[in-house]
């Protein structure tokens, strides 16, 4: 079978085609005499690709987005799981994060990153339950069992590295009663919300805006779980605590006591990509534009919020 690339070359005679990541998903830039297309071949199976564009154009109406042109799926008999995009120049947003250059002015930025958080309520819904928006997924009864589950199974596969420590302990308090107890305190609405909000998915752009270029998974959760999955990854750089101040005021002023939480949720999902893809670089760990390790970034949000009532 040929590759992905090569069914490129054939669809496209005389483009210059380049990689532009093959760190997950294979990505290329495909320049015709038309213009520029971005051609992703999405490797992972996880990803329902109909709803990708449909979510995509729905949050056009609200933000700039990166408008998609046509998805592939093999389940429909298409020759690869891929998606066709419109080309949007600039730098991602954690990169710009990681050096500063390009970088929005953080009022801009909180703002954008506020309009982003509300307009995924207007998201589709997949179905009536809770669970992730992806192929196969299990549909959840209620929203507890929902991040229960999900922090669980992530927490399983980064816990072997905290065996025996007062992080591992606080967690595991969490697990067993501490989110319950707490979510019990902050009731909330349920909304769509951006499960995974990588920055390295939000591109700035020359002129200084901000383009998303998609939202690969969603879920029915509550507000802080929208400023969590956002917050998680401004953790330790500057925008994070005016990002908190505006975001718990204008996205989840009922439940903002929950926004750690769901920063912890977001980070046992990093922890558990790396657990399971690279369990021998352990202290290379590092979420997408962090200026410090994960394993330090996990241990200060634990200690600082989780930690108190756990043995020493």
């Amino acid at each position: 079978m040929e590759t992905f690339r090569e069914f490129l070359e054939g669809e496209f005679p005389g483009a210059r085609i380049s990689e532009l990541s093959g760190t997950n998903n294979l990505v290329y830039e495909v320049r015709t005499a038309e213009g520029i297309l971005v051609a992703k071949h999405v490797t992972d199976s996880d990803i329902p690709l109909a709803y990708l564009a449909e979510a995509n154009a729905a949050l056009a109406g609200h933000v700039p987005v990166q408008r998609i042109r046509r998805v592939w799926e093999t389940r429909r008999g298409d020759p690869f799981d891929a998606v066709f995009a419109e080309y949007v120049e600039g730098r991602d947003l954690a990169s710009a994060l990681t050096d500063g250059r390009d970088l929005p002015a953080t009022a801009e930025l909180v703002r954008h990153l506020c309009t982003f958080a509300l307009a995924c309520r207007e998201l589709p819904r997949m179905h009536d339950g809770f669970g992730l928006y992806k192929r196969d997924a299990p549909v959840i009864a209620t929203h507890r069992e929902f991040v229960l589950h999900y922090a669980g199974r992530y927490w399983r596969r980064a816990r072997p590295f905290y065996d025996g420590t007062r992080v591992g302990r606080a967690v595991d308090e969490w697990l067993s009663g501490g989110f319950a107890e707490a979510a019990g305190r902050n009731p909330a609405p349920f909304t769509t919300v951006a499960i995974d909000v990588n920055l390295k998915n939000l591109i700035v752009t020359p002129g200084g805006g901000i383009v998303v270029l998609n939202v690969p998974i969603v879920g029915l959760s509550t507000p802080a779980q929208a400023v969590g999955a956002i917050s998680a990854h401004l953790r330790n750089h500057p925008q994070h605590a005016p990002f908190l101040e505006a975001a718990t005021a204008e996205v989840c002023p009922g439940d903002a006591e929950m926004v750690p939480h769901f920063e912890l949720w977001a980070l046992l999902g990093i922890l558990s990509f790396y657990a399971a893809r690279e369990p021998e670089n352990r202290h290379a760990w590092r979420n997408w534009g962090a200026p410090v390790t994960l394993d330090e970034d996990f241990r200060n949000l634990v200690i600082t919020h989780f930690a108190g009532s756990a043995a020493s």
